[in-house]
């Protein structure tokens, strides 16, 4: 009597390739979700100078 296979290769393939997918779905969303704060931190921290004038101007 043969025994019937519960799992095919490609079956199991398949679930592993679908458990990728939602996961880097799952990054993807995670990260344009956080996308406003990291933008309002990054203008927060913006490079300023240290010296209010320039020796470079070019009159």
């Amino acid at each position: 009597m043969k025994r019937k296979k519960y799992f095919s290769f490609f079956g199991i393939l398949s679930a592993t390739t679908n458990r990728k997918l939602l996961s880097i779905g799952c990054r993807i969303s995670s990260i344009l979700s956080k996308m406003p704060e990291i933008i309002k931190q990054l203008l927060e921290k913006q490079l300023k100078p240290i010296k209010l004038y320039s020796t470079n101007n070019i009159k």
